[in-house]
């Protein structure tokens, strides 16, 4: 009893004589911690709403819940849950934490079991330069308004099967979010947004996880500037509208880069989609703008299912894909009706009037594609005269034609990027 009364009265003088230091700045009160100075959950209890609490070296035993407006900041310290529940729970609005390391979770990813959990009354909390490890999931976000998620680098269990992982970054059910800077590796999905409205994503890497990022149900989200590698799938968006995708790159994922399922009213612009098991795969998905996006280096370049119509898909380059379109569908789709298409790396055309539009609409499975995939050292009779006759031939076959993509208005150079 009395070394908790010493460690108590150690607490409060420092505080006492920081609150003082800090007086004339109108900074707040700062309250330095030690190993040995008390339980965290104690420590948390004592300090004031307002208060900046530093933890000095060493690891302090979770769990902990922060109910109050504090900023706790780390200075080489641990939390560490003992691989039992969640290590630190945020519950009062307007809670900072910054430069902590939070690491061993519980394994139930039904509960969840998480390094961070943001309850929904902490609005406005900050999770800025942390370092996350050893959790079933890294950071949750549960139904709550205007989080920032900044800076932090999550580690996942990679000795775990993947279906058994938690995801690194999980956002439920929330709105005005910004996750920026964040690096996710070897978790089931590196960002999970569900039910998400009015939130910015942008600048987060990925790797080696399930789906880089993966939208179910989210509406007016922006997409922004991410990079998502080595992954099953790179972003995907499933069931969700009014989406701004643009300048994320995804490269060396197994199945696709970009895929679409049920996206409507959503700009895809601007994302680089290169070595991919396939570049874009768009199903069911209506009235989206794609485009100026790079697709190339894919064992597919596109995969266009049924159900995806009255899209603006323009402007795009598409080039050097092993295959570069598998389409299936009842009609033939038009692009570039508005008078810029895209561009093909193994369109055939000419240009004569030099208003860099090909001369003749690019269908994608004409006999000049299907030689180029067939024979590529086909490419040496590029707009060569006996190629442009045998193309020709070919366009007068109309019963020997399948429902394709018609590009209208092909390109004859990239566009300025």
């Amino acid at each position: 009893m009395r070394q908790q009364i010493l460690e108590g009265l150690t607490l409060v003088v420092v505080g006492v004589l920081s609150a003082v230091a800090t007086a004339a700045s109108g900074e707040a009160a700062l309250v330095r911690a030690a190993t040995g100075a008390g339980s965290l959950q104690a420590l948390v209890d004592r300090a004031e709403p307002g208060h900046v609490l530093e933890l000095g070296p060493g690891t302090y035993a979770g769990p902990v819940r922060i109910d109050k407006a504090l900023i706790l900041r780390g200075r080489g310290s641990v939390i560490d849950g003992g691989g039992v529940g969640t290590p630190l729970v945020v519950v009062a609005p307007g809670v900072r934490v910054e430069g902590v390391v939070v690491q061993g979770s519980g394994d139930d990813v039904g509960a969840p079991d998480a390094c961070i959990y943001v309850e929904p009354s902490a609005t406005g909390t900050v999770l800025q330069g942390n370092t996350l490890r050893d959790c079933a999931f890294g950071i949750w976000v549960h139904e709550t308004d205007g989080v920032h998620i900044e800076g932090n680098r999550i580690w996942g269990r990679k000795d775990v099967r993947v279906t058994d992982r938690g995801n690194g970054i999980h956002l439920f059910n929330a709105s005005h979010l910004v996750v920026r800077d964040n690096e996710v590796r070897d978790a089931r999905d590196g960002i999970y947004v569900s039910v998400t409205e009015d939130s910015v994503i942008e600048d987060n890497l990925a790797e080696h996880v399930r789906f880089g990022v993966h939208y179910m149900y989210s509406y007016r989200n922006v997409l922004r500037g991410n990079v998502m590698n080595h992954n099953t799938l790179g972003i995907a968006l499933m069931e969700s509208h009014d989406l701004i995708v643009e300048d994320n790159r995804a490269a060396g994922n197994r199945r696709q880069g970009l895929l679409f399922r049920d996206v409507r009213g959503s700009q895809i612009r601007r994302n680089r989609l290169e070595r991919n098991g396939q570049g874009m795969f768009f199903y069911s998905s209506t009235e989206n703008v794609i485009e100026d996006n790079v697709v190339q280096g894919n064992e597919m370049g596109l995969k266009i299912w049924a159900g995806t119509r009255r899209n603006r898909i323009e402007g795009n380059v598409i080039r050097g894909n092993r295959e570069q379109v598998f389409y299936v569908g009842a009609e033939d789709q038009i692009w570039g009706e508005s008078g810029r298409g895209n561009y093909w790396g193994d369109y055939l055309g000419w240009d004569q009037d030099g208003d860099g539009i090909g001369d003749r609409p690019h269908r994608v499975d004409s006999f000049a594609a299907g030689l180029l995939y067939r024979y590529p050292s086909a490419a040496l009779l590029l707009r060569s005269p006996a190629l442009e006759t045998l193309s020709h031939l070919a366009d007068r076959l109309p019963m020997l034609r399948t429902p394709t993509i018609i590009d209208q208005a092909p390109l004859l150079g990239e566009p300025e990027s």
